[in-house]
Protein backbone atom coordinates (compact mmCIF):
# COMPACT_ATOMS: atom_id res chain seq x y z
CA UNK A 1 0.00 0.00 0.00
CA UNK A 2 1.49 3.64 -0.88
CA UNK A 3 2.06 6.33 1.53
CA UNK A 4 -0.98 8.39 0.45
CA UNK A 5 -3.47 5.43 1.11
CA UNK A 6 -1.76 4.71 4.19
CA UNK A 7 -2.21 8.49 5.34
CA UNK A 8 -5.90 8.47 3.90
CA UNK A 9 -7.03 5.68 5.99
CA UNK A 10 -5.14 7.05 9.06
CA UNK A 11 -7.21 10.14 8.52
CA UNK A 12 -10.29 8.15 8.18
CA UNK A 13 -9.83 6.26 11.63
CA UNK A 14 -8.54 9.76 13.30
CA UNK A 15 -11.63 10.95 12.30
CA UNK A 16 -14.00 8.44 13.36
CA UNK A 17 -12.00 8.21 16.83
CA UNK A 18 -12.93 11.78 17.07
CA UNK A 19 -16.92 12.00 15.94
CA UNK A 20 -17.14 9.34 18.55
CA UNK A 21 -15.40 11.05 21.76
CA UNK A 22 -17.14 14.19 20.99
CA UNK A 23 -20.22 12.29 20.94
CA UNK A 24 -19.65 10.39 24.11
CA UNK A 25 -18.38 13.77 26.04
CA UNK A 26 -21.67 15.12 25.13
CA UNK A 27 -23.83 12.43 26.25
CA UNK A 28 -21.40 12.17 30.23
CA UNK A 29 -20.95 15.81 30.35
CA UNK A 30 -23.96 17.85 28.17
CA UNK A 31 -25.41 20.54 28.49
CA UNK A 32 -21.93 21.42 27.30
CA UNK A 33 -20.31 24.41 25.37
CA UNK A 34 -18.32 23.69 22.33
CA UNK A 35 -14.85 25.88 24.00
CA UNK A 36 -15.35 22.83 27.20
CA UNK A 37 -15.79 20.38 24.67
CA UNK A 38 -11.83 21.05 22.94
CA UNK A 39 -10.81 20.74 26.93
CA UNK A 40 -12.52 17.57 27.37
CA UNK A 41 -11.32 15.40 23.87
CA UNK A 42 -7.99 17.51 23.64
CA UNK A 43 -9.32 18.14 19.65
CA UNK A 44 -8.65 21.59 18.46
CA UNK A 45 -11.68 24.05 17.69
CA UNK A 46 -12.05 23.71 14.25
CA UNK A 47 -12.71 19.73 14.59
CA UNK A 48 -15.03 20.24 17.32
CA UNK A 49 -16.81 22.86 14.95
CA UNK A 50 -16.78 20.19 12.06
CA UNK A 51 -18.24 16.88 14.22
CA UNK A 52 -20.27 19.29 15.89
CA UNK A 53 -22.04 20.21 12.68
CA UNK A 54 -22.33 16.93 11.19
CA UNK A 55 -24.21 15.53 14.65
CA UNK A 56 -26.60 18.41 14.71
CA UNK A 57 -27.05 18.07 10.80
CA UNK A 58 -27.62 14.26 11.38
CA UNK A 59 -30.23 14.60 14.39
CA UNK A 60 -27.85 13.54 16.74
CA UNK A 61 -27.23 16.49 18.73
CA UNK A 62 -29.38 19.75 19.71
CA UNK A 63 -28.57 23.20 20.63
CA UNK A 64 -29.93 24.55 23.77
CA UNK A 65 -30.55 27.48 26.24
CA UNK A 66 -26.91 29.47 26.30
CA UNK A 67 -24.49 29.11 29.05
CA UNK A 68 -23.27 31.41 31.16
CA UNK A 69 -20.96 33.92 29.80
CA UNK A 70 -17.33 34.95 31.28
CA UNK A 71 -17.41 37.83 29.23
CA UNK A 72 -19.01 38.48 25.63
CA UNK A 73 -21.75 36.54 24.16
CA UNK A 74 -23.43 33.31 25.77
CA UNK A 75 -21.89 30.11 25.18
CA UNK A 76 -24.31 27.64 23.07
CA UNK A 77 -24.92 24.46 24.71
CA UNK A 78 -24.64 21.41 23.61
CA UNK A 79 -26.63 18.07 24.24
CA UNK A 80 -27.95 14.34 22.70
CA UNK A 81 -31.27 14.22 21.15
CA UNK A 82 -31.86 10.95 23.18
CA UNK A 83 -35.21 10.51 20.79
CA UNK A 84 -32.90 10.11 17.54
CA UNK A 85 -32.34 6.89 17.83
CA UNK A 86 -32.64 3.67 20.00
CA UNK A 87 -30.43 0.66 21.06
CA UNK A 88 -31.75 -2.69 21.95
CA UNK A 89 -29.77 -4.33 24.30
CA UNK A 90 -30.24 -8.09 25.12
CA UNK A 91 -28.70 -10.58 27.97
CA UNK A 92 -29.14 -13.97 27.69
CA UNK A 93 -28.94 -15.51 31.50
CA UNK A 94 -28.90 -19.12 32.51
CA UNK A 95 -32.83 -19.31 32.88
CA UNK A 96 -33.89 -16.51 31.47
CA UNK A 97 -33.28 -13.52 29.12
CA UNK A 98 -33.25 -9.10 29.33
CA UNK A 99 -34.28 -7.23 27.04
CA UNK A 100 -33.53 -3.52 27.38
CA UNK A 101 -34.76 -0.80 24.97
CA UNK A 102 -32.09 2.16 25.49
CA UNK A 103 -32.25 5.48 24.19
CA UNK A 104 -29.12 7.59 22.91
CA UNK A 105 -28.48 8.64 26.72
CA UNK A 106 -28.29 5.12 27.85
CA UNK A 107 -31.48 5.53 29.54
CA UNK A 108 -33.85 2.71 29.90
CA UNK A 109 -37.07 3.24 27.54
CA UNK A 110 -38.68 -0.30 27.80
CA UNK A 111 -37.57 -3.50 29.90
CA UNK A 112 -38.69 -6.99 29.95
CA UNK A 113 -37.59 -10.60 31.04
CA UNK A 114 -38.89 -13.62 29.69
CA UNK A 115 -37.87 -17.32 31.09
CA UNK A 116 -35.98 -19.82 28.55
CA UNK A 117 -38.59 -22.00 28.33
CA UNK A 118 -36.44 -23.97 25.44
CA UNK A 119 -33.37 -24.24 26.55
CA UNK A 120 -32.36 -27.61 24.23
CA UNK A 121 -33.59 -25.08 21.38
CA UNK A 122 -31.74 -22.07 20.57
CA UNK A 123 -34.43 -20.88 17.97
CA UNK A 124 -37.31 -20.96 19.98
CA UNK A 125 -35.88 -19.28 22.97
CA UNK A 126 -34.70 -16.08 20.01
CA UNK A 127 -38.33 -16.49 18.13
CA UNK A 128 -39.75 -15.33 21.85
CA UNK A 129 -37.30 -12.85 22.30
CA UNK A 130 -38.06 -11.35 18.61
CA UNK A 131 -41.91 -11.38 19.97
CA UNK A 132 -40.83 -9.44 22.77
CA UNK A 133 -38.69 -7.13 20.68
CA UNK A 134 -41.59 -6.79 18.00
CA UNK A 135 -43.96 -5.78 20.47
CA UNK A 136 -41.43 -3.14 21.96
CA UNK A 137 -41.10 -1.55 18.95
CA UNK A 138 -44.93 -1.81 17.94
CA UNK A 139 -45.42 -0.11 21.46
CA UNK A 140 -43.16 3.10 20.84
CA UNK A 141 -44.28 3.46 17.19
CA UNK A 142 -40.96 2.98 15.86
CA UNK A 143 -39.55 1.56 12.55
CA UNK A 144 -36.45 0.00 12.04
CA UNK A 145 -34.65 2.87 11.17
CA UNK A 146 -34.80 4.34 14.24
CA UNK A 147 -32.56 1.41 15.67
CA UNK A 148 -29.14 2.42 15.53
CA UNK A 149 -28.28 -1.52 16.43
CA UNK A 150 -28.43 -4.83 19.07
CA UNK A 151 -26.15 -5.66 21.43
CA UNK A 152 -26.22 -9.21 22.75
CA UNK A 153 -24.29 -10.68 26.02
CA UNK A 154 -24.05 -14.30 26.23
CA UNK A 155 -22.68 -16.34 29.44
CA UNK A 156 -19.90 -18.24 27.71
CA UNK A 157 -16.67 -18.54 25.25
CA UNK A 158 -17.43 -15.88 21.66
CA UNK A 159 -16.05 -15.56 18.65
CA UNK A 160 -16.25 -11.85 18.65
CA UNK A 161 -15.57 -11.00 15.11
CA UNK A 162 -17.66 -13.57 13.42
CA UNK A 163 -20.74 -13.25 16.22
CA UNK A 164 -20.37 -16.99 17.41
CA UNK A 165 -21.52 -17.97 20.68
CA UNK A 166 -19.14 -20.83 20.58
CA UNK A 167 -19.79 -22.26 24.09
CA UNK A 168 -22.05 -21.57 27.18
CA UNK A 169 -21.60 -24.52 29.57
CA UNK A 170 -24.48 -23.54 31.79
CA UNK A 171 -27.00 -23.18 29.02
CA UNK A 172 -25.30 -26.28 26.89
CA UNK A 173 -25.27 -24.13 23.50
CA UNK A 174 -22.53 -24.87 21.40
CA UNK A 175 -21.31 -23.00 18.11
CA UNK A 176 -24.43 -20.90 17.52
CA UNK A 177 -24.39 -18.05 14.83
CA UNK A 178 -26.32 -15.30 17.10
CA UNK A 179 -25.23 -12.18 15.36
CA UNK A 180 -26.21 -13.90 11.68
CA UNK A 181 -30.00 -15.10 13.62
CA UNK A 182 -30.23 -11.69 14.48
CA UNK A 183 -29.14 -9.71 11.35
CA UNK A 184 -32.04 -12.48 9.20
CA UNK A 185 -34.61 -10.98 11.75
CA UNK A 186 -33.85 -7.21 11.67
CA UNK A 187 -30.70 -6.32 9.05
CA UNK A 188 -29.42 -4.17 11.90
CA UNK A 189 -25.59 -3.92 13.37
CA UNK A 190 -25.02 -6.66 15.87
CA UNK A 191 -22.75 -6.69 18.51
CA UNK A 192 -22.01 -10.09 20.26
CA UNK A 193 -20.04 -9.99 23.63
CA UNK A 194 -19.32 -12.08 26.96
CA UNK A 195 -21.54 -10.82 29.39
CA UNK A 196 -18.90 -10.62 32.26
CA UNK A 197 -16.99 -8.07 29.74
CA UNK A 198 -20.27 -6.28 28.88
CA UNK A 199 -20.99 -6.08 32.94
CA UNK A 200 -17.57 -4.65 33.17
CA UNK A 201 -17.70 -1.83 30.23
CA UNK A 202 -21.16 -0.61 31.78
CA UNK A 203 -19.89 -0.50 35.21
CA UNK A 204 -16.82 1.51 33.96
CA UNK A 205 -18.45 3.38 31.85
CA UNK A 206 -21.70 4.69 33.70
CA UNK A 207 -19.85 4.68 37.48
CA UNK A 208 -15.87 4.40 37.00
CA UNK A 209 -14.99 5.97 34.20
CA UNK A 210 -11.64 7.53 35.72
CA UNK A 211 -10.57 3.92 36.52
CA UNK A 212 -7.96 2.13 34.66
CA UNK A 213 -7.21 -0.89 36.25
CA UNK A 214 -10.26 -2.92 37.29
CA UNK A 215 -12.01 -6.22 37.47
CA UNK A 216 -15.37 -6.43 37.55
CA UNK A 217 -16.65 -10.39 38.50
CA UNK A 218 -19.73 -11.37 37.42
CA UNK A 219 -21.22 -14.39 39.82
CA UNK A 220 -24.36 -16.02 38.91
CA UNK A 221 -24.81 -19.52 38.05
CA UNK A 222 -21.28 -19.25 36.90
CA UNK A 223 -18.82 -16.99 37.20
CA UNK A 224 -16.94 -14.86 34.88
CA UNK A 225 -14.54 -11.07 34.75
CA UNK A 226 -14.26 -8.23 32.89
CA UNK A 227 -10.77 -6.84 33.25
CA UNK A 228 -9.64 -3.15 32.31
CA UNK A 229 -5.77 -2.77 32.27
CA UNK A 230 -4.66 0.58 32.02
CA UNK A 231 -8.23 1.86 30.72
CA UNK A 232 -8.53 -0.75 28.01
CA UNK A 233 -10.72 -3.78 28.22
CA UNK A 234 -8.29 -7.16 28.20
CA UNK A 235 -9.63 -9.81 26.09
CA UNK A 236 -6.36 -11.55 25.45
CA UNK A 237 -5.57 -13.86 22.41
CA UNK A 238 -8.47 -16.24 22.06
CA UNK A 239 -10.65 -12.62 23.22
CA UNK A 240 -12.20 -14.68 25.92
CA UNK A 241 -9.42 -13.95 28.64
CA UNK A 242 -11.35 -13.27 32.12
CA UNK A 243 -12.72 -16.91 32.68
CA UNK A 244 -11.94 -17.23 36.36
CA UNK A 245 -14.93 -19.00 37.30
CA UNK A 246 -12.86 -21.83 35.48
CA UNK A 247 -9.38 -21.37 37.42
CA UNK A 248 -9.22 -24.92 39.58
CA UNK A 249 -8.90 -24.52 43.37
CA UNK A 250 -9.54 -28.51 44.60
CA UNK A 251 -8.13 -31.12 41.84
CA UNK A 252 -10.15 -33.45 43.34
CA UNK A 253 -13.50 -31.41 43.33
CA UNK A 254 -16.74 -32.37 41.59
CA UNK A 255 -17.11 -32.06 38.18
CA UNK A 256 -17.47 -28.87 36.24
CA UNK A 257 -20.05 -28.20 33.32
CA UNK A 258 -16.51 -27.19 31.27
CA UNK A 259 -14.89 -31.17 31.65
CA UNK A 260 -12.58 -29.84 34.44
CA UNK A 261 -12.91 -31.09 38.20
CA UNK A 262 -13.13 -28.42 41.19
CA UNK A 263 -13.84 -24.96 39.41
CA UNK A 264 -14.28 -21.62 41.05
CA UNK A 265 -17.54 -21.58 39.89
CA UNK A 266 -18.40 -24.63 41.20
CA UNK A 267 -18.06 -23.52 44.91
CA UNK A 268 -18.82 -19.76 44.38
CA UNK A 269 -21.59 -19.19 42.25
CA UNK A 270 -25.45 -19.01 43.14
CA UNK A 271 -25.67 -22.33 41.58
CA UNK A 272 -23.59 -23.60 44.30
CA UNK A 273 -25.65 -21.87 47.06
CA UNK A 274 -28.80 -23.61 45.29
CA UNK A 275 -27.11 -27.42 44.70
CA UNK A 276 -25.69 -27.14 48.00
CA UNK A 277 -29.45 -26.02 49.85
CA UNK A 278 -31.09 -28.91 48.05
CA UNK A 279 -28.51 -31.48 49.35
CA UNK A 280 -28.80 -30.55 53.30
CA UNK A 281 -32.25 -29.77 52.85
CA UNK A 282 -34.56 -32.71 54.01
CA UNK A 283 -37.79 -31.41 51.69
CA UNK A 284 -38.67 -33.22 48.39
CA UNK A 285 -39.68 -29.16 47.35
CA UNK A 286 -36.94 -27.92 45.12
CA UNK A 287 -36.75 -24.45 45.51
CA UNK A 288 -35.65 -21.37 43.19
CA UNK A 289 -32.91 -19.26 44.02
CA UNK A 290 -34.99 -16.33 44.57
CA UNK A 291 -37.23 -18.73 47.02
CA UNK A 292 -34.16 -19.30 48.70
CA UNK A 293 -32.24 -15.81 48.92
CA UNK A 294 -35.77 -14.86 50.58
CA UNK A 295 -35.83 -18.05 53.32
CA UNK A 296 -32.50 -16.85 54.06
CA UNK A 297 -33.42 -13.34 54.50
CA UNK A 298 -36.31 -14.05 56.58
CA UNK A 299 -34.02 -15.40 59.29
CA UNK A 300 -33.56 -19.23 57.79
CA UNK A 301 -29.59 -20.35 59.76
CA UNK A 302 -29.23 -23.32 57.36
CA UNK A 303 -29.32 -20.71 54.21
CA UNK A 304 -27.75 -17.69 56.10
CA UNK A 305 -25.06 -20.33 56.93
CA UNK A 306 -24.27 -21.29 53.42
CA UNK A 307 -24.14 -18.35 52.43
CA UNK A 308 -21.32 -17.62 54.97
CA UNK A 309 -19.54 -20.67 52.86
CA UNK A 310 -20.20 -19.02 49.94
CA UNK A 311 -18.38 -15.96 50.78
CA UNK A 312 -15.67 -17.54 51.82
CA UNK A 313 -15.33 -19.71 48.55
CA UNK A 314 -15.56 -16.21 46.95
CA UNK A 315 -13.21 -14.86 48.62
CA UNK A 316 -10.23 -17.87 47.94
CA UNK A 317 -10.89 -16.78 44.02
CA UNK A 318 -10.70 -13.13 44.56
CA UNK A 319 -7.73 -13.98 46.31
CA UNK A 320 -5.96 -15.29 43.08
CA UNK A 321 -7.38 -12.37 40.93
CA UNK A 322 -5.80 -9.81 43.40
CA UNK A 323 -2.27 -11.46 43.49
CA UNK A 324 -2.18 -12.10 40.11
CA UNK A 325 -3.69 -8.46 38.56
CA UNK A 326 -3.59 -6.39 41.24
CA UNK A 327 -6.22 -3.83 39.84
CA UNK A 328 -6.77 -0.69 41.74
CA UNK A 329 -11.10 -1.42 42.01
CA UNK A 330 -12.46 -5.02 42.21
CA UNK A 331 -16.37 -5.09 41.45
CA UNK A 332 -18.80 -7.84 42.23
CA UNK A 333 -21.67 -8.21 40.23
CA UNK A 334 -24.11 -10.23 38.44
CA UNK A 335 -27.22 -11.87 40.77
CA UNK A 336 -25.25 -12.89 44.53
CA UNK A 337 -25.39 -9.08 44.48
CA UNK A 338 -28.93 -9.87 46.24
CA UNK A 339 -26.78 -11.41 49.61
CA UNK A 340 -24.12 -8.91 49.45
CA UNK A 341 -24.78 -8.31 52.97
CA UNK A 342 -23.98 -11.62 54.08
CA UNK A 343 -21.19 -12.62 51.87
CA UNK A 344 -19.08 -9.22 52.52
CA UNK A 345 -17.45 -9.83 55.69
CA UNK A 346 -16.17 -13.36 54.77
CA UNK A 347 -14.83 -12.29 51.46
CA UNK A 348 -13.17 -9.03 53.22
CA UNK A 349 -12.03 -11.85 56.19
CA UNK A 350 -10.57 -14.34 53.41
CA UNK A 351 -8.43 -11.61 51.87
CA UNK A 352 -7.02 -10.36 55.04
CA UNK A 353 -5.67 -13.35 55.44
CA UNK A 354 -4.82 -14.93 51.92
CA UNK A 355 -4.10 -12.31 49.66
CA UNK A 356 -0.33 -10.39 49.72
CA UNK A 357 -0.50 -7.73 51.64
CA UNK A 358 1.03 -4.96 49.31
CA UNK A 359 -1.79 -5.78 46.33
CA UNK A 360 -4.72 -5.81 49.34
CA UNK A 361 -3.75 -2.19 50.82
CA UNK A 362 -3.88 -1.13 47.08
CA UNK A 363 -7.48 -2.62 45.89
CA UNK A 364 -11.16 -1.15 46.59
CA UNK A 365 -13.79 -3.87 47.02
CA UNK A 366 -17.16 -2.45 45.63
CA UNK A 367 -20.54 -4.30 45.07
CA UNK A 368 -21.91 -3.62 41.27
CA UNK A 369 -24.24 0.05 41.50
CA UNK A 370 -25.71 -1.41 38.02
CA UNK A 371 -27.13 -4.79 39.58
CA UNK A 372 -28.39 -7.07 36.64
CA UNK A 373 -28.56 -4.40 34.53
CA UNK A 374 -24.57 -3.58 34.29
CA UNK A 375 -24.57 -5.95 30.96
CA UNK A 376 -27.25 -4.48 28.95
CA UNK A 377 -25.73 -0.96 29.69
CA UNK A 378 -22.46 -2.18 29.13
CA UNK A 379 -23.83 -3.69 25.18
CA UNK A 380 -25.61 -0.17 24.96
CA UNK A 381 -22.43 1.79 24.88
CA UNK A 382 -20.87 -0.56 22.90
CA UNK A 383 -23.79 -0.07 20.31
CA UNK A 384 -23.51 3.61 20.37
CA UNK A 385 -19.73 4.22 19.96
CA UNK A 386 -19.53 1.74 17.20
CA UNK A 387 -22.47 3.31 15.05
CA UNK A 388 -21.39 6.64 15.65
CA UNK A 389 -18.55 6.42 13.95
CA UNK A 390 -20.30 5.85 10.76
CA UNK A 391 -23.25 8.60 10.86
Amino acid sequence: MNKSKVMSRNSIVIRKWNLSSIFKAIRKQGPISRIELTTITGCSAGTVSNHVRTLIKKGFVIETKKGISSGGRKPVQLMINPNKAYIFSIEIEVNQIKIVMFDLEIKVVMKSVIPIIYKDNYMKTFKQVFLEMDKMIEEKNLKLDNLLGIGVAVPGLIDKVKGILEFAPNLGWKNVHISKIFKDSYGLPIILNNEAKAAAIGERGSIYPKINNMVFVSINEGIGCGIFINGKLYRGASGNAGEFGHIIIDTNGPLCHCGNRGCWEIFASESYIVNRYLKLSNSNKKLTKKEIYQLGKNGDKKIIEIFIETGRNIGIGLVNIINGLSPELLVIGGGIVEIKDYIYDEIIKKLKESALSVSYRNVEIKFSELGSLAAVYGMADLIINERIKFI
